[in-house]
């Protein structure tokens, strides 16, 4: 058997692809609930209305330029262009945005950020993503740089993936440190995060776990629900810093009521290990119906990865249960089915877990 340790294994893998989830959570969150509005009072048309009458200027110009607009209208562009924007309309937010992308710097991010997303225009590369992200990032005088440093971590994720730039680790570090630093700007948790999972890697030049829980550390700190979870983990096997399984516990208890499957397999885990069987089936029922992926990972903002890991860990638990009636009654056929289900999610966590259970570890 291998000599990686459970803690290792299921702690220290990451993706390719740190940004597969919307580059700012709380515009994922508006814009769905901007389109639910909409849709419940079929208000859509009314608001748009209300907005075109915000973009009227009262400055007298001839031709609108919005560097010298003085009134509300280039508030009111913007404004506009988020609608669009958060109503799936890109061809006209992309419009709107690119009158004033040299006023403000908002409507510049949001160019960027189409063109990451995939949305732009057909004509626009992940090249010009990249240099608008740092045209961003050369105007911290800026009356809207709060914006800066996200597009730093933008940066260092287009230098992590390849996109628009060449592929570098050592650039995707710079950028990202910038970006959750908090020198002089509030810290980019998803930058915090990013690190966290940069340093994880055990085949990387950069791999430490030391930096890994510094940084999953800061990031829980801020909301991170991923980091929480990963602190969670790190303490549950003593990864990167020592055991504590209370600290664990909670750190996952947490995670696991705002929605992290990872963190709920794990805690699944921890309350089999304590012989806490009846906690240990009730939630992992819970979490072995689930099946949904990319509609979990886009509510929770959790990487797929990780929670097919937690459903996988979260099955295979209960059909242990199942087939010992630890916690819940006997039903061998039961447990068989859990079993499968936990090697269809993730092979590598139940081959780990079985070579735990032949080695009496579980």
């Amino acid at each position: 058997m291998s000599t990686q340790t459970i803690g290792e294994k299921f702690s220290a893998p990451v993706p390719q692809a740190l940004g597969a989830r919307e580059f700012m959570i709380e515009r994922l969150i508006l814009r769905d609930n901007t389109r639910e509005l909409l849709r419940e009072n079929g208000r859509e048309e009314e608001m748009e209305i209300e907005l075109l009458a915000l973009t009227e200027c009262g400055c007298g110009m001839d031709v609108y330029d919005p560097t010298k607009c003085k009134c509300r209208a280039r508030e009111g562009y913007f404004l506009l262009a988020q609608f669009y924007y958060d109503t799936e309309q890109y061809d006209k937010a992309w419009k709107w945005y690119l009158k004033i992308r040299n006023a403000d710097l908002r409507a510049l991010y949001q160019l960027g950020t189409m063109c990451f997303e995939g949305v732009a225009p057909k004509e626009y590369t992940p090249e010009d993503a990249y240099d608008m992200m740092v045209e961003i990032s050369t105007k911290g005088k800026d009356p809207h740089c709060f914006v800066v440093p996200y597009a730093e971590f933008h940066i260092g994720k287009a230098y992590f993936q390849g996109y628009g730039v060449g592929h570098s680790e050592e650039k995707a570090e710079r950028w990202w440190l910038l970006a959750a630093s908090g020198d002089g700007h509030e810290p980019v948790v998803e930058a915090q995060t990013a690190l966290a999972f940069f340093y994880s890697r055990k085949s990387a030049f950069v791999y430490n776990l030391s930096k890994a829980w510094h940084w999953h550390n800061q990031a829980a700190r801020r909301g991170s629900l991923e980091s929480l979870g990963a602190v969670g983990a790190m303490n549950l096997f003593g990864v990167g810093t020592s055991k504590n399984l209370n600290q664990a516990v909670e750190c996952l208890r947490q995670a696991s009521e705002r929605g992290n499957i990872y963190a709920m397999g794990l805690l699944v885990y921890a309350y089999y290990t304590r012989k806490l069987f009846t906690k240990a089936t009730d939630l992992a029922k819970r979490v072995s119906v689930l099946d949904n992926i990319d509609e979990l990972s886009r509510i929770s903002c959790c990487l797929p990865q990780y929670i097919r890991k937690g459903i996988a860990i979260s099955t295979f638990i209960l059909g242990r249960c199942l087939e010992l009636g630890y916690g819940i009654k006997k039903d061998p056929s039961q447990s068989v089915l859990m079993y499968k289900k936990c090697f269809q999610y993730d092979p590598d966590a139940c081959q780990l877990l079985q070579d735990y259970l032949t080695h009496e570890k579980i």
